[in-house]
């Protein structure tokens, strides 16, 4: 049975006065992946079990993808509308400002892009990756002392189909690995001490249409963990131990249920957890009907080998575009759920972690953000 690693010491805000402990508040951002151009700040208190909105800002562009810096002081945005990358300071009141926006350059002018990574570890560089393609290519994209996106300082080319839907970092953020859903490819680079990056290897899937769109490497070293949209299908990789690149497909685990018509899906999402002791994922239906869309959750042994798959839960509605989740940083026992266009967040939460019955998990907060451009993914603040 899998052991948790949350206590509810992990609180973010705790707000107390002489006679009870009031609330406990975690706060959040959620970009827009349409119109109009918004970022939203959220509230969750995990005791009412409540979300909600607090503020409306005004974006640089629609966001496909934010995601914070290393000090939480920044949050970056990827665009598939803008051809530019967005660099926001965080103030107080969950305000955000923004500081630079940055123009595709060198081998990724004029291209747009779906993912931005940022690195925690010196000297703290970015790296995005073109979507939709054709003539796909990378960007590492250098900092200020404050966090502010700086300036390109490398770019690259990947192949003439490419199209770069997903990257991860390897341990210590020294590997870069780039999910490459429009070639069917997963690339290996080597991330040098001043930020640029090396080309290691480049692992050719099987057969055409599998479409690797994002990916999850464990801290350990030994495996990472590819989602294949069309196939709705999770890959387990086995990293050789002196290059890091996937060398064995060692598992693969169906993202739906026994039964259901992979035809009708498209899986979305890849995230380790808060202790990296489990794996989300998350499925997608790919038209608007009754169908419904799937979360799958897997707990991981210590060295991140896949143990067994804990559960798969519907969502509310098909999962649309998005269907992307995001756990929280500081407890396995939360996880963000965003759709569009349906255009909401949902908080899961994990059930029975303790207990001697089944791991199970559903939701238990969720504001509606209807604008008609939310909800792209979440990133928790606190």
């Amino acid at each position: 049975m899998y052991s948790p690693t949350f206590s509810r010491t992990d609180r973010s805000l705790c707000y107390i006065t002489t006679s009870k402990l009031l609330c406990c508040l975690h706060h959040l951002f959620v970009g827009n992946l349409g119109l109009p151009a918004s970022i939203y700040a959220l509230e969750f208190d995990d005791e009412a079990l409540t979300l909600v909105k607090t503020r409306n800002i005004t974006a640089d562009s629609s966001h496909a993808w934010i995601a914070f810096d290393h000090k939480k002081q920044n949050v970056y945005g990827a665009s598939l509308s803008a051809k530019r990358i967005s660099s926001y300071s965080v103030h107080p009141n969950a305000t955000l400002r923004l500081d630079a926006s940055l123009n595709a350059t060198g081998a990724c002018f004029n291209q747009t892009s779906a993912f931005v990574l940022p690195s925690s570890h010196p000297p703290y560089f970015a790296y995005t990756g073109s979507w939709a393609g054709p003539n796909g290519c990378g960007m590492a994209i250098s900092t200020h002392a404050n966090g502010t996106l700086s300036n390109v300082t490398q770019s690259w080319k990947y192949v003439n189909t490419s199209a770069i839907h997903g990257l991860a970092f390897g341990p210590e953020d020294k590997l870069l690995y780039s999910a490459d859903l429009s070639a069917d490819k997963i690339w290996t680079h080597a991330v040098g001490n001043d930020g640029t990056v090396s080309l290691v290897d480049r692992l050719d899937l099987p057969k055409a249409g599998m479409h690797p769109r994002h990916l999850a490497a464990h801290p350990d070293g030994k495996y990472l963990y590819v989602l294949m949209e069309h196939e709705n299908t999770l890959v387990e990789y086995g990293l050789d131990q002196e290059t890091g690149a996937p060398v064995e497909e060692l598992e693969t685990y169906s993202l739906l249920p026994e039964g259901k018509n992979s035809s009708g899906y498209w899986s979305a999402e890849v995230m380790l957890s808060h202790s990296n002791r489990l794996l989300w994922t998350s499925a997608r239906a790919n038209r608007d009907t009754d169908y419904v869309g799937y979360i799958s959750c897997f707990s991981l042994r210590d060295d991140g080998k896949i143990k067994e798959l804990l559960f798969i839960e519907p969502t509310t509605t098909t999962g649309g575009i998005a269907n992307q989740v995001s756990p929280a940083p500081f407890s396995d026992e939360w996880m963000a759920l965003s759709d569009f266009p349906r255009g909401y967040v949902e908080i899961w939460q994990l059930r029975n972690l303790r207990g001697e019955e089944a791991v199970t998990a559903g939701p238990v907060a969720k504001v509606e953000i209807g604008d008609g451009g939310c909800c792209a993914n979440s990133i928790w603040y606190d």
